[in-house]
């Protein structure tokens, strides 16, 4: 899963009724979010994820005092796809995630492929993987352990106030096999080399979590800067925002998510449009990258980080791209198939999470 997957295999898609008349996610809630009843709560677990490598077993042990919850351990597509599956059937209704990003994007790809009775689960993520970037954006607050004893102990006595956060998903089509994958964070150019430095040369330095992504991030602003095409080569793509034609364009970095922060609460884009995807590029030829970066990061408009200098950010509906360089989903590394053609990114539905 997180750091092991890098692919996605073919997982047969059922049509279901879970989409409203609009095309949306029905996202009613339910019950037991009003304290009516309780959940029935399943626990999907990557014990190879960052952050369950090594103590796992109190995890472990914290389940084992909550006779009513199914707990499947997952270690790569399959499993999360076999389980989310037996979830379903057995009405669970709060589908907690103990696993990295890479694990959230195998159940967000089996949730959206899977029949469901009534509605979608909501998702718990728990911080247990080596960046957990979705979970630090829509997830529980604190360590894995902590948020993990607290939600169960709200399962059993209904003290606290659950609150639920709302995002959309994104829809890649033309990616790996016949049907779509879903996730919450697409890269490339700069963000793909970026992954594969940190996997190769930051984690293997025994450096994790977020400051392995701070390093990173300076590692390569500093090679933007210089000019150093040996560490960003440009990714030569051609795009299309919204329906508008293709163009062509080299860019540094390329990215779309529907996470309202990323790493180091850093927010790189800065569209004003209503569309619910952010999407960011950076061209190679970028003017005043050194003095633009610092507030473009943070989501503020700069007079430096215009179109017509190299800086192009909007919200939009739908995406299609023309590449041959590599990209991510989620943290998850993927090379384009160039007998599909073009990738298409849009919302594919909308998730729950529960905060407590």
């Amino acid at each position: 899963m997180e750091d092991t997957i890098h692919a996605i295999h073919t997982i047969h898609t059922i049509h279901t009724g879970r989409f409203n008349h609009a095309g949306c996610l029905n996202t009613d809630d339910p019950e037991w979010l009003a304290g009516a009843t309780r959940p029935r709560i399943g626990v999907i677990s990557n014990p190879l994820s960052g952050g369950n490598r090594k103590g796992f077993q109190s995890v472990e042990r914290i389940l084992s005092s909550y006779r009513q919850v199914f707990h499947r351990k997952a270690v790569d597509p399959e499993q999360v796809t076999a389980a989310v599956r037996d979830f379903a059937c057995r009405g669970v209704d709060l589908l907690v995630v103990n696993g990295g990003d890479g694990t959230i994007h195998a159940v967000l790809t089996a949730l959206f492929t899977t029949r469901w009775p009534h509605r979608l689960p909501v998702l718990a993520l728990l911080r247990a993987g080596t960046a957990s970037m979705i979970a630090r954006d829509v997830g529980l607050r604190g360590s894995r352990l902590r948020a993990l004893s607290r939600l169960l102990d709200w399962a059993s006595s209904g003290c606290g106030a659950p609150s639920i956060v709302e995002r959309p998903v994104l829809r890649l089509e033309g990616a790996v096999g016949a049907q779509p994958i879903y996730g919450m964070f697409f890269g490339a150019g700069g963000i793909y080399q970026g992954i594969e430095f940190c996997l190769n040369r930051i984690h293997r330095a025994g450096v994790r979590g977020e400051l392995a992504a701070g390093l990173t991030l300076g590692r390569f602003l500093l090679a933007a800067v210089g000019d150093d095409k040996r560490t960003i080569p440009p990714a030569a793509i051609r795009m299309s925002l919204d329906g508008m034609a293709m163009r062509p364009i080299n860019a540094l970095v390329i990215l779309a998510t529907t996470l309202e922060r990323l790493f180091l609460g850093i927010r790189p884009y800065w569209g004003s449009e209503s569309g619910p995807l952010h999407f960011t590029v950076v061209r190679s030829d970028a003017e005043h990258l050194l003095r633009a970066i610092p507030s473009l990061i943070r989501g503020r408009r700069s007079r430096l980080g215009s179109p017509d200098r190299g800086y192009i950010s909007h919200n939009v509906r739908e995406i299609r791209l023309l590449m041959q360089s590599g990209f991510t989903l989620d943290g998850q590394l993927y090379l384009p198939d160039p007998q599909r053609g073009e990738l298409s990114l849009r919302s594919g539905g909308q998730i729950k999470c529960f905060r407590l």
